[in-house]
């Protein structure tokens, strides 16, 4: 399959330009020097607290006021409430979790709901039928999750992997942050070219990589670095294809009835110098497909239209309600009916969402909340060039979890699990006017542990069993502690 851009360049060809190798960016861009959090203040304290309740901290400090509480000393009296106070608050971050895993559980179209929220799972259907195609599927095309650097361990892949994808044309992954040659710090994502060696090894003799540098690191480093990777993955071999740089946020088919498209809306540098935002605020409701600054006017409703967002919030396993909205909106192309003082308080967040009765998507797939949610069908129609209307579904995956990672302390159990898929695209078999999703196929994949010539490695393999994002056991001994420590405390107070 060849990509080129919306310009109908091959991408090769454009990369070797003299606008290709640094897409517009001739002056150097430095990114900042920490960039801890892509989030607004409110968003990053609570991203903060959740990083330090998850692994179940909250389930150890408050066993603890409990052992301080034998000493009479005013110290360590003092000390046991403080800690208390903490352990309190971590318990009700989590359990502010669990509420919202409730209130968010999305209960139509369901293909995959992730735990540990919902507790009553049915029988997963790792391949369903989710339209009726031709015979002849017209593509098949494969997905991961985020890419994730793996921090000192070597990585593998299991023989099912490759397996899995053997039978696809294009392999679409999100390489998070950038290709560096030195230690990357640690609040930023840097990769060792030897990724691409790893990578390469998945492939078949008939598929190929595109590989999406729109995500919240792309600009942790400077433009430089940033064009430095897109050209060493652009020339690693025949096998790759890159995008997600400002001007190549879009690409095709040579036959043009095949679209993907990119954008972030997260960067920790806050700033999109070299990427496409999502969720642009310059760019007006009812202009933005005239405006010269949206990059997707080409596709078409009869085509395919891929889109790779990079959203969300992470360690999120539910989807709050303004992504739901996006993801029909976007695929129906209808924007949700707001009134009174919601329609104006939502004005604001909806610039730049991107839907349009002529440009819908029929695929999303995104990434950056590095932990699995869920997988949904959303139904839309199609109208033929003599005025029928058809039925079909779309598909949106709303985080794909992390493919590859190097997670190994506090992350070591919620980041290292990933969702792959591949679809069958084709025409309709009651309207072959319009390509649409077959069959797909998915499957949750996990990064084990391992050693390789005594060397710490990751397996990525299939994963079969299910996984928790929290650690239920020390959530529930934690209340448990809790409502002892309250009881004894009133006790104490009222004798």
């Amino acid at each position: 399959m060849k990509l080129q851009t919306s310009k109908d360049i091959p991408l090769d060809e454009y990369y070797s330009s003299e606008e290709g190798k640094s897409g517009g960016q001739v002056q150097p861009i430095k990114a900042e020097k920490w960039g801890i959090s892509p989030y607004e203040i409110e968003e990053t304290l609570y991203y903060f607290c959740k990083q330090v309740a998850l692994p179940g901290l909250a389930g150890v400090l408050i066993p603890l006021t409990i052992f301080f509480g034998i000493f009479e000393n005013s110290f360590i009296e003092t000390l046991s409430y403080i800690i208390y106070g903490v352990a309190a608050i971590l318990l009700i971050s989590v359990g502010r979790e669990y509420i919202r895993g409730l209130r968010y559980k999305i209960k139509e179209g369901v293909i995959y709901l992730p735990g540990p929220y919902y507790l009553k799972h049915e029988a997963e259907d790792y391949s369903p039928i989710i339209n009726e195609i031709s015979d002849e599927p017209k593509y098949k095309i494969g997905f991961v999750g985020d890419i994730m650097k793996m921090n000192g361990f070597g990585l593998n892949f299991h023989p099912d992997i490759k397996t899995f994808f053997k039978d696809t044309d294009l392999i679409i992954g999100n390489l998070e942050g950038i290709i560096i040659n030195k230690k990357c710090p640690i609040l930023k994502q840097g990769h060792l070219v030897g990724i691409l060696e790893k990578l390469e090894a998945l492939l078949s003799d008939n598929n190929m990589w595109l590989l999406c540098l729109s995500n919240n690191h792309g600009e942790d480093f400077s433009n430089t670095q940033f064009n430095e990777t897109v050209h060493t993955i652009q020339n690693y071999s025949d096998k790759f294809n890159v995008f997600g740089r400002g001007d190549v946020s879009f690409i095709s088919n040579e036959k043009k009835d095949l679209y993907v498209a990119c954008a972030t809306q997260w960067s920790n540098q806050k700033t999109w110098n070299y990427t496409f935002k999502y969720n642009n605020p310059s760019i007006e409701l009812n202009d933005y497909i005239n405006s010269a600054t949206y990059p997707f006017q080409l596709i078409r409703n009869n085509n395919f239209n891929i889109l790779l967002p990079h959203w969300g919030f992470e360690n999120e396993k539910y989807v709050r309600t303004r992504f739901q909205e996006d993801a029909k909106a976007l695929l129906t192309g209808i924007l949700p009916d707001y009134k009174w003082l919601k329609k104006i308080y939502k004005k604001r967040l909806l610039k730049g969402i991107f839907a349009h009765p002529n440009h819908k998507w029929d695929l999303i797939f995104a990434h950056h909340p590095h932990v699995l949610q869920p997988i949904m069908t959303v139904p839309d129609t199609f109208k033929t060039k003599d005025g029928k209307t058809i039925p079909l579904k779309k598909l949106v995956v709303f985080s794909a979890g992390n493919f590859t990672s190097g997670a190994n302390i506090i992350r070591k159990k919620k980041h290292i699990s990933g969702i792959i898929m591949k679809c069958e695209i084709g025409p309709l078999k009651e309207c072959n006017e319009k390509l649409a999703i077959g069959k797909m196929e998915w499957r949750r994949t996990k990064n084990l542990k391992i050693r390789v010539k005594r060397k710490p490695a990751k397996l990525v393999c299939i994963d079969s069993d299910n996984y928790r994002t929290y650690n239920k056991p020390f959530l529930i001994n934690g209340l448990i502690f809790f409502g002892i420590f309250l009881f004894v405390y009133l006790m104490n107070l009222f004798s």
